[in-house]
């Protein structure tokens, strides 16, 4: 099965199960099972363009320079938010575009469910893992960027930017078998939980989302750091704008409103007029893909923005604050090399060469 070259164990009964519900669905649901096959067997090949590139860990030597992880961190710490790209390796930007087309074939199996298959308890349980695997996905893109804008920061010490490359590097060697519940699980702890929770804002205060997220399985560690003794206000506000997905700026806009209006607790209604939208379009939930990579997005570049201009607010986002606390409290080793990542490059160069 070509698919076993591509996914995890628990992602190929997903998929299967998937093409075993278009069964006796019709003509329709036959030729998505066939788009679906089509769609693995690109999957394998684009993998297979992955693991053919150089390994980023493995020394080698390129017009007389030599290779491996540490020239890539010295590289990398000396690059900027501007330049970075310039600097990774091209197993790194296509082993991207490999993780950014896995996303978009589980989608598209999400998509084919809720098209062919009638409303049941089946369906819907169908489709809750299907969304589980899609985040899993948007998360391994957004903690990379996170880690890219770490490791890329000059305002921070050399011993974490060399931690966050060491994260990259073993990424971006094993990008096909890697997911962010690897190397960062409260990361995926806190994005599972807020799929599950609906903001309602009230005071602005937090403390009705906080307990929303705790009760619905986010890591302890999570609201632990974040509710510490000696947490800086950049912080606490980075956190504000997690649990309401909503920028530093938009807070406060809200906050004047209520003062110059003098509420005590706004509703959902309330936020929608504020900001002249309707109230769908309000991001009070983050279950699907779109939902997650905006609010992230939004106050990542809100907070870039911040730190160029020196105005008020958390100059990093509450993910990124996570992460650097990570770095500095684990020893992250140099990575490695599996024996089955030999394997499979030897392997892969093996069909190369029978193609050719």
């Amino acid at each position: 099965m070509p698919e076993r070259q591509v996914l995890d164990p628990e992602e190929i009964l997903l998929a299967n199960r998937v093409l075993v519900a278009l069964t006796d669905l019709g003509d329709e649901a036959a030729a998505s099972a066939e788009h679906l096959k089509e769609v693995i067997e690109q999957l394998v090949r684009l993998r297979q363009v992955v693991v053919a590139y150089p390994s980023i860990i493995e020394p080698h030597s390129v017009a007389g320079e030599l290779r491996d992880v540490y020239t890539l961190t010295d590289a990398i710490c000396k690059s900027n938010p501007y330049t970075i790209e310039a600097y990774m390796p091209t197993r790194a930007v296509v082993g991207r575009a490999y993780l950014v087309a896995r996303y978009n074939f589980f989608r598209l199996l999400c998509r084919v469910v809720i098209h062919h298959m009638a409303e049941s308890d089946e369906r819907a349980a169908l489709e809750d893992e299907l969304m589980h695997f899609v985040r899993e996905n948007v998360l391994t893109l957004l903690a990379e960027d996170i880690l890219v804008s770490i490791a890329s920061d000059h305002s921070a010490h050399l011993d974490l930017r060399r931690k966050a490359v060491y994260l990259l590097a073993d990424l971006w060697e094993h990008r096909t078998s890697r997911s962010v519940k690897d190397f960062f699980p409260l990361l995926e702890s806190i994005w599972e939980a807020k799929a599950k929770v609906r903001i309602t804002y009230g005071t602005l205060s937090g403390t009705t989302e906080i307990l929303s997220l705790m009760r619905e399985g986010c890591d302890p560690a999570v609201i632990d750091y974040f509710t510490r003794e000696h947490i800086s206000d950049d912080e606490q506000q980075a956190l504000m704008e997690l649990v309401f997905n909503a920028t530093f700026e938009e807070l406060e806009t809200m906050r004047r409103y209520m003062q110059r209006h003098q509420k005590e607790v706004l509703g959902p209604a309330d936020v929608a007029q504020i900001f002249n939208v309707p109230l769908s379009r309000l991001h009070q939930t983050t279950s699907s893909a779109k939902d997650m990579f905006f609010t992230f997005r939004e106050r990542q570049i809100n907070s870039y923005q911040r730190t160029i201009s020196g105005m008020p607010g958390p100059k990093k986002t509450a993910e990124e604050y996570l992460m650097i606390y990570y770095l500095e409290q684990n020893e992250i080793r140099v990575p490695e090399r599996h024996l089955e990542d030999l394997a499979l490059d030897c392997t892969t160069r093996e069909e190369d060469c029978c193609a050719k």
